[in-house]
């Protein structure tokens, strides 16, 4: 009977061993996920414009508080079926916070044309600043990758234009 009990407890023991590892190498590859995705559009040189986006992109600055400043990206109203998207929105203020994802760390969205259920995704992060939003000189990207209709994968590198209007 002791040899059991000692057998089950041994084999309970090794089960829950395995179950870190996999959970470990999961996080593990999130992060490197999220890293390269971060480093290459920080690295990236051209970007897509407006007119070319397969949805639309609304990215706002706005004051919350005297120490802290929120930015925003919303993608929505899909012109075409976007499939698994993921989206990281950064900038180039100093930070140690996490930047804003979806699909990386998280279950991936469907933006679909005329769908109810899903209107669009958000993507907020927050700045401790006590600058005026005009002196920080953000310069805010935006990454979408998504499957198209015919099964292509798709990656668009978006960057905020300093001069419009939706900058607040």
């Amino acid at each position: 009977m002791k040899k059991l009990v000692v057998l089950i407890f041994i084999i309970f023991l090794v089960g829950c061993s395995n179950i870190k590892i996999e959970q470990n190498e999961e996080i593990n590859k999130e992060k490197e996920d999220y890293l390269a995705i971060k480093n290459e559009l920080n690295s990236v040189k051209e970007y897509v414009n407006d007119d070319d986006l397969p949805c639309d992109v609304t990215i706002s600055i706005d004051r919350i508080n005297k120490e802290e400043i929120s930015y925003r990206a919303i993608i929505d109203n899909p012109k075409i079926d976007m499939y698994n998207v993921k989206a990281l929105l950064i900038h180039d203020y100093f930070t140690e916070d996490i930047f804003p994802s979806i699909g990386i760390f998280d279950k991936t969205e469907n933006l679909l044309v005329g769908n109810e259920e899903v209107k669009g995704i958000s993507l907020v992060g927050y700045i401790e600043t006590t600058k005026a939003i005009d002196e920080l000189n953000l310069n805010i990207k935006l990454y979408i990758e998504y499957t198209d209709g015919e099964g292509n994968v798709k990656e668009i590198y978006y960057k905020l234009n300093n001069d419009k209007e939706n900058t607040i």
